[in-house]
């Protein structure tokens, strides 16, 4: 560490005999300096910093870097790749008043739970706080991948449990009622939700072009997801909107429903609110599509496939059974009296069909005489029955 002339290098006192001492390194072309207390410390700081520099790990005092502009920049890139803008910008915007001056490697789990804790001290619900905590995990992640964190705290902080979901979905007698009260204009598009479980801005943005009457399927070109989704025109809705579809004439680019979102809202609310049927949203149209389906027996992949759900999970929040539906399921179970007994499967023995021989001998497993072996006609061998 020391010059053939016998001067410590790196090592300066400035100025001269003032015992004001630094070290001196070089990075990328340039001198920095660090000032000391004493000679020693300075020799001992010198000699860490060159075996970390020669050893690639120098460590520099690490920049400032504001949640603020990172939250800002993510935001910025999503919206740049998504075709439905701004969906986060309020919920971001909530971080930003929150942890928007904090560095982001100074931020912890303590204050994302705090954050958390305030928005459930709103009245918030669950599944709303939980949206909260999706956004801020992913605009971590976006700045650990970017290289500017370390490690997401986000990935440390327990989830919020969501228990809110509601069961929403219209009785024949309650979609009655609904119409009765609903404006003329407006019963199309809600007619066609109901049997398609199109999402209100789908049906918007639907045109006649959109339509393939041969195949009696419409296209939903812009969904959620961003995955385009094709649906089957059941009869009603063929029914519907062919009608409709020869008053435009040859107008194919023009819109299906060309209703304003807002108006709609107000109307369908009001409707709503009239029949009895609050809390119902236009959403909840969707539930009782699914719901319909799922008690009429369709399986859970012909349902994620018509309502373009990705995940059983996510499909389990749409599709409910009626209670009425599910007493009919038990109730099935009456007619199956007398097949059970003591939790001993009993089996009542018919006439054998001709030329079968019923071999009654008690044999076990291990061909001890405790069960009676009888032939069932549907099957090539014989089956072994408990016996009472």
């Amino acid at each position: 560490m020391a010059r053939k002339d016998g001067k410590d290098r790196g090592i300066l006192e400035y100025p001269p005999k003032s015992g004001r001492w630094f070290v001196r390194v070089w990075l990328n072309g340039r001198e920095k300096r660090f000032r000391c207390s004493t000679k020693s410390e300075a020799k001992a700081l010198y000699g860490r910093m060159k075996s970390e520099q020669l050893s690639g790990r120098y460590f520099e005092k690490p920049k400032t870097i504001l949640f603020r502009d990172v939250a800002n920049d993510y935001i910025a890139r999503i919206d740049a790749r998504r075709k439905r803008k701004g969906d986060d910008k309020s919920r971001i915007d909530r971080w930003i008043a929150e942890l928007g001056d904090l560095d982001i490697n100074k931020i912890g789990p303590r204050h994302i739970e705090k954050v958390l804790t305030m928005l459930a001290e709103e009245s918030y619900q669950p599944g709303t706080v939980l949206r909260f905590f999706g956004v801020v995990k992913a605009a971590l992640n976006d700045a650990r991948r970017l290289g500017l964190l370390k490690e997401n705290p986000a990935t440390r902080v327990k989830p919020p449990k969501v228990n809110n979901v509601l069961v929403r979905y219209l009785t024949a007698e309650q979609e009655e009622s609904l119409f009765e009260h609903l404006p003329e204009k407006y019963r199309p598009i809600v007619l066609v939700a109901l049997n398609t479980g199109c999402r209100q801005g789908e049906l918007l943005r639907l045109t006649w072009v959109d339509l393939d009457w041969n195949a009696g399927i419409l296209t939903i070109r812009e969904t959620k997801t961003g995955d385009p989704r094709r649906v089957p025109m059941n009869s009603t809705v063929q029914g519907l909107l062919s009608p409709m579809q020869k008053s435009f004439g040859d107008a194919l680019q023009d819109r299906i429903f060309p209703l304003d979102a807002r108006y709609l809202r107000r109307a369908f609310d009001k409707a709503v609110m009239a029949s009895g049927l609050a809390p119902f949203r236009f959403h909840d149209l969707r539930h009782s599509f699914a719901s319909r389906l799922a008690m009429q027996g369709a399986n859970d992949r012909t349902l994620m496939a018509l309502g373009g759900w990705k995940s059983p999970a996510m499909l389990s929040r749409y599709a409910h059974l009626s209670p009425t539906h599910l007493w009919t399921a038990v109730e099935g179970l009456t007619a199956s009296k007398g097949q059970f007994s003591d939790g001993t499967v009993t089996k009542t023995v018919t006439d054998q069909p001709a030329g079968e021989e019923e071999d009654t001998q008690p044999l076990d497993i291990y061909g001890e005489p405790r069960a009676a072996r009888t032939h069932d006609p549907r099957l090539k061998r014989a089956m072994l029955y408990q016996l009472s």
